[in-house]
């Protein structure tokens, strides 16, 4: 395994992500050592990893910066902050499954336990009486269960979560779209403290002074399904982050799970189209704690129907054909090799605001994935 510090020093290389850690890690050479790799020319790079010029350039000019490094790390010696990288033995197996894990991990707080059972529970900030109800109602019998509750620190549903966990006597772990220097929201960040003091953790995969940027939030909201067995969403509006993180969950092969609500409520819609997707509709405690027992997920990350099955289930009109409109042709076109949003905006000639809107919606319907450096990709058509 290649030496921690070396790992750390490469996730702060701006534009290497973990697409291009993980390569580096997974080939790694046992007559490689980290400290020659400081030496490494971009030829070199390219050569035995198979990396791309452009990013051979960026590990050769950020691995000569050491300060970058000894910043970082003076950071966490000051603010006690606990870290660990891929491959290292404490690292969350469950998260180690997913599509292209985050290199490195910092958090406050206890550790991560192998034994326990992790339910993600997310929802709407705008969350409603009848999301409180439902939470309070749940989440004391969910940790009656042992349940750990895993949610994103956000304000409405994610805070009411946390609340609930640690009022019931329950570990909770939040899940940070910053740095834990940058922790947001500031109105939350008294709730994290109290998370950290009664066991759970706050944790990011993000540099110690990263700020809150929006671009954060998919990648957050991949771990709170990667650190999970199930996902629970609680009040959900047709598009919302809740609803990204059901899909990466389905994606990971995690057990979904949806809370229904009154029909002329907008936030009601996500979780009822979730339900008729095949979430499983939650009326009690007991419809989780009955499927998050002691069977380990089924982690699957490309799923493809074949041309016959396709043509049975549309002949028994189990499934509708979808056509994407040429907008989002242009976009999933540009998006079949990592882009960056103005990439695509340059390609495909679109207005910015139309790129973002049909990004979202094509991610809400996993067609789309954005990693945790910004870029975009197509997942399936």
């Amino acid at each position: 395994m290649l030496d921690k510090h070396f790992i750390l020093h490469l996730s702060l290389i701006d534009g290497i992500g973990p697409s291009v850690i993980n390569t580096i890690v997974c080939n790694q050479r046992s007559d490689v050592k980290a400290s020659d790799l400081y030496s490494f020319s971009a030829q070199e790079w390219k050569n035995c990893y198979g990396i791309s010029d452009a990013k051979a350039y960026k590990i050769v000019a950020g691995l000569s910066d050491k300060k970058v490094l000894e910043a970082e790390l003076n950071l966490i010696a000051r603010n006690e902050v606990k870290w660990l990288v891929i491959g290292d033995d404490r690292y969350p197996s469950l998260l180690a499954q997913i599509y292209m894990p985050p290199p490195v991990l910092y958090w406050r707080g206890g550790s991560f336990d192998e034994t326990e059972k992790h339910l993600a529970i997310v929802g709407a900030r705008a969350a409603n009486m009848y999301g409180q109800r439902v939470i309070n109602q749940l989440i004391p019998e969910l940790v009656s269960a042992g349940l750990t509750i895993v949610s994103g620190g956000a304000l409405g549903i994610d805070a009411l979560a946390h609340e609930a966990t640690i009022k019931s006597g329950g570990k909770t772990i939040v899940v940070l779209g910053a740095g834990l220097l940058r922790s947001s929201p500031a109105s939350n960040r008294d709730l994290f403290k109290r998370v950290v003091d009664s066991g759970g953790l706050v944790v990011s995969s993000f540099s110690l002074l990263t700020d809150p940027l929006a671009g954060n939030f998919p990648a957050r909201n991949r771990i709170i399904a990667g650190l999970s067995h199930g996902c629970l969403v609680v009040q959900a509006a047709q598009k919302s982050g809740a609803l990204i993180t059901a899909h990466y969950a389905l994606e990971q092969g995690r057990e979904v799970f949806s809370i229904p609500g009154a029909i002329d409520d907008p936030l009601s819609v996500g979780c009822h189209e979730l339900i008729q997707r095949g979430a499983k509709l939650v009326k009690s405690a007991v419809d989780i704690i009955e499927e998050c027992g002691d069977s380990e997920p089924v982690v699957v990350r490309d799923i493809q129907t074949t041309l016959h099955d396709a043509q049975q289930l549309i002949k028994k009109k189990v499934i509708k054909i979808s056509l994407y409109s040429d907008e989002q042709q242009k976009i999933m076109n540009a998006c079949q090799q990592s882009a960056s949003l103005d990439d695509i905006v340059r390609v495909t000639d679109l207005p910015m605001d139309v790129v973002q809107s049909e990004l979202f919606n094509l991610q809400l319907d996993g067609k789309v994935s954005q990693d945790f450096i910004g870029m975009w990709v197509v997942v399936r058509w």
